[in-house]
């Protein structure tokens, strides 16, 4: 009779519940050294799975920072440098106009304004920069294009809205007057020459300023008005060189003085700039009342012409889908006196079509960096910087000076110095360096807080590996000890399988 002892405390240590339990920590340790974590989940890790918890929700946390941040950068780095080439722009065409003279040319337009049609269009795209399906200069409306097209902020769309053209061309009827002398009339009789503005009042045309003479012979009284206006008398026979002058005052802030210089009988002069002395105080003055209404008609097709471009650009510029463009009421507009109107979105081309909220243009969009700070990034095509720059590109873009006529020089040379001195952006303007200091701001708060973060993440990323990961060495020294005991145990059950009373006799 065969006696196995079951009963044994050698047997009952080499128990199949002991392999299991063995063979479960060797295979859970095996997991480990594959993935180099504690654990399967969360429940797992014992106490320490409150640890993990907390460090994970801030790991996340400052991967969603750092996302926005590495997006929002890339946005304003391209925004950054639209701006810069827009300026570029800019300066380029206060280059041409200053080191080119008028050309007389058979289409009317010179180098410089075919060059600035190009870097107007060259504007529009920048300030259409689209990013992922974002413009960047569209405001809190990121998904709409924020301006028209070229042609159609020119000519219009073809359905009766009217362009910037035409909003020139109405502005300029209105400035020169039926007459073309800027809404002033010319009068007077015997010693007497006069000028006034056009009564009723209004906004459009000259604005005399004031009137000097260089001598007791021409003596000009002055009246401030409104309507203001100008008396000469000739009381006595000039000497050739005396000088009357005329202060003008244009629509566009500037000021436009006329000089009416005496000269001898059966000189030559020009009509525009000096007045014949006659035979007597009476015909010396209806010699200057013909000079006065030659002087006002070239300045008016000169100065003036320039400036009302100015205004008419300005105001265009000024339009938006809530605020349209002002607009001289007519027609007729020559004659209009009441003042600006705001035209509407179906009869004008609203250029900018983005959000134009009053709030500041960084505020409409902003990327989270931190807990409690954010950082504007936004902009809008309709800031002062793009609208004066627009503005100006526009302006030479469209005016043509046909070599046949004799004040297309003037009118030329009084067109690019405005446009010149605008785009200085002087004085209290904004400035495309204004925008592009603010991004280099937002640039910089991006990337110190992404330097933050990161600093942070590396430090709760290693603290979290102390958490969650095994270390190779230790695991393996681990599984060995579990081999071996494991062995051990194969071998001693393999002893106590064979053991029977005749082995143990």
């Amino acid at each position: 009779m065969t006696i196995t002892s079951y009963g044994t405390g050698a047997y009952r240590s080499a128990s199949p519940n002991s392999f299991v339990s063995t063979r479960g920590q060797l295979s859970d340790l095996e997991r480990q050294l594959a993935t180099k974590e504690k654990a399967e989940s969360y429940g797992a890790l014992g106490l320490d799975r409150i640890t993990s918890l907390d460090l994970n929700a801030k790991v996340s946390s400052l991967d969603s920072w750092l996302d926005g941040i590495s997006l929002a950068d890339v946005n304003v780095k391209l925004a950054t440098k639209s701006v810069e080439n827009f300026a570029k722009l800019a300066s380029e065409t206060v280059n041409d106009t200053r080191s080119n003279s008028y050309v007389a040319s058979a289409t009317g337009r010179s180098a410089p304004q075919v060059l600035a049609e190009e870097k107007f269009k060259q504007t529009l795209d920048l300030l259409n920069t689209n990013v992922n399906g974002r413009y960047l200069f569209s405001g809190k409306t990121s998904d709409v294009q924020p301006t028209v097209s070229y042609s159609e902020l020119i000519d219009g769309d073809g359905t009766g809205r009217a362009g910037l053209r035409q909003l020139i061309s109405e502005r300029k009827q209105a400035d020169l007057g039926v007459s073309g002398l800027g809404r002033l009339t010319t009068g007077g009789a015997g010693a007497t020459a006069t000028i006034a503005d056009e009564a009723p009042v209004h906004s459009y045309g000259f604005k005399l300023a004031g009137a000097t003479s260089t001598s007791a012979s021409l003596a000009p009284t002055f009246t401030a008005g409104p309507p203001a206006d100008v008396s000469v008398t000739v009381a006595s026979q000039p000497v050739s060189g005396d000088a009357l002058r005329f202060k003008l005052n244009l629509p566009d802030g500037t000021q436009e003085e006329i000089v009416l210089t005496a000269r001898a009988a059966g000189t030559t002069g020009s009509a525009s700039d000096s007045f014949e002395i006659g035979v007597d105080v009476n015909a010396t003055a209806a010699n200057l009342r013909s000079a006065i209404t030659s002087a006002l008609t070239k300045a008016a097709s000169t100065t003036l012409s320039a400036a009302s471009s100015q205004v008419a650009a300005k105001n265009f510029f000024a339009g938006s889908v809530s605020n349209p463009p002002l607009r001289v009421p007519g027609p007729p507009y020559d004659t209009a006196t009441a003042a600006p109107v705001a035209g509407t979105a179906a009869n004008t081309v609203i250029w900018y079509q983005g959000d134009d909220d009053s709030d500041p243009a960084r505020s409409t969009s902003t990327v989270q960096v931190d807990k409690g700070q954010l950082v504007g990034t936004g902009a809008r095509a309709n800031e002062e910087a793009f609208r004066v720059g627009l503005a100006q590109f526009a302006v030479l873009a469209i005016e043509t000076f046909p070599a046949g006529d004799p004040n297309s020089q003037a009118r030329y040379e009084a067109t690019t110095s405005r446009v010149s001195e605008k785009l200085g952006f002087g004085g209290s303007v904004q400035k495309p360096s204004e925008i592009i200091i603010d991004f280099g701001s937002a640039q910089t708060s991006l990337a110190r807080a992404k330097e933050r973060h990161e600093s942070t993440k590396n430090y709760l990323t290693t603290t979290l590996a102390g958490v969650e990961n095994v270390t190779t060495e230790e695991v393996a020294v681990q599984i060995l000890a579990l081999q071996t005991q494991l062995q051990a145990s194969y071998q001693t059950t393999a002893i106590l399988s064979k053991l029977s009373l005749t082995n143990y006799l």
